[in-house]
Formats: C-alpha cells, structure tokens, sequence
C-alpha cells in the first residue's frame, strides 16, 4: 500500500513539473522578445527630427497632388446672360416676338488646361515617389551612423580600459622610482623618466575619456536621450 502511495506521489509529481514546464514555455512563447541595445538605438534614431521632416515632406508632397487633383475645377467658367427682358422688367408684348433666348448659360473649358492637368497631376505624385525615397535613405543612413557611433563606443571603452591598466603600472612604478630616489639608491635620470612615462599614459587616459564622451554625445544627439540611462536599462 504504502508502494502504490509512493508512486502515485511520484507521478503527481513528474506530471506537476511537466505542467509547469509546459506553463513555462507557452509564457515564453507569449512574452515579446526584449530588445537588444542595439534595435533600441536605432528605433530611436527613427524616432528623431531628421525622419520626422522626412514625414513632413512626404505629407507636402501628398498635399499637392490632392490639390491638383481638385484644381480642375478652377478650368471650368460659367456664364449667364441676364437682361431686362429675361428679368421681366419690360413687357415682352411691346417688344414684339423675340426670338433670341432669354437666359443664355455656358460652360467654358479651356482644353489645353484641361488635358495637361493629368501631366500636372502625375510630376505632384513623382513628389511623393522622391519624399519616400529620401525617407528611405535617410532612415538607411541613421541606423549606419547610430550603430557605427555604438561600435566606436565600444572600442573607445575597451581602449580606456587597457589604457587605465597601463596608466595603474606606470603610476605604480613611478612611486616606486619615487622612493628609491628620495633614499638615493636611483639616479635622478632613472626617476625622471619613471615620471615621463608615468605622465604620458596619464595624458593618453585623459584624451582616452574625452573621446568616450564625444562619442556619448554624439549618440545622444542622434537618439534624443540621455546614453548613460539608456546604458543602466541594458545592464541590470
């Protein structure tokens, strides 16, 4: 009795773990994917003023063929031909017969205009053509730049990294060449140039940092936020 209990327990258990497994994939399969940093910077390089006049000028150009398209009816004249006579203002029995009509209505449609308006309508849509294709290129060139810049960080972090490293040896030896000269047992030749490369990577560590900055900034020009905040997001 006390086996078939075991077993039962057993079974409750592995198919538990597989009903849990299966939740789990099925919620997996449900959750979107998180972006990567990389698909981040570039949606909001799309998202910036440069795209959005892009937008802009694709609506204008639009605008200009609805407005075209309407403008045919700026072809067409109306004319009527109002008198005393067709207003009743003389009696027409002491006119005699008339014969003449007394309302004279007429349409006016300059054919030339009318015909070419298709042409005119046609180079307004070849605006919209040129708007997208500009849009095109310009969102091309955004996720280029923005994901060269990216790159270019990395190295400039990687670069200052190392450069840090060289800079923590060099001051630790110039320390070192420090004390030994202030006890005599180094030249004053020996302590100077233990100074010189120390002051050297020092100098290279700081152009190292300002470059990192730059190239924040550079990025943040492009995105429109803050990097640094940006950065916090992707590596919690």
């Amino acid at each position: 009795m006390n086996m078939k209990k075991a077993l039962a327990v057993l079974l409750f258990v592995v198919s538990f773990m597989g009903v849990r497994a299966q939740v789990a994939t099925d919620a997996s399969k449900m959750a979107p994917p998180q972006k990567t940093i990389r698909e981040k910077l570039v949606e909001l390089a799309l998202e910036g003023p440069t795209v959005r006049g892009t937008v802009a000028e694709r609506k204008k150009a639009q605008d200009l063929v609805e407005r075209e398209k309407a403008r045919w009816l700026d072809y067409i004249v109306v004319s009527i031909n109002m008198n005393e006579v067709s207003l009743n203002q003389y009696d027409k029995t002491e006119l005699g017969n008339i014969y003449y009509p007394l309302w004279n209505v007429g349409i006016n449609i300059p054919l030339g205009s009318f015909f070419g308006k298709s042409r005119e309508v046609r180079m307004a849509k070849r605006g919209v053509e040129i708007a997208d294709a500009q849009r095109e290129v310009t969102e091309r060139k955004l996720k280029a730049l923005v994901l060269t810049k990216y790159e270019d960080f990395l190295m400039k972090q990687e670069l200052l990294k190392l450069q840090n490293e060289i800079a923590a040896d060099d001051y630790a030896a110039f320390t070192q060449a420090e004390q030994k000269f202030s006890t005599g047992t180094i030249s004053y030749e020996a302590y100077s140039a233990a100074s010189k490369t120390y002051n050297a990577e020092l100098v290279k560590k700081i152009m190292y940092e300002r470059d990192l900055q730059v190239v924040k900034l550079e990025i943040e020009e492009i995105i429109g936020t803050s990097f640094d905040e940006l950065l916090q997001q992707y590596q919690r």
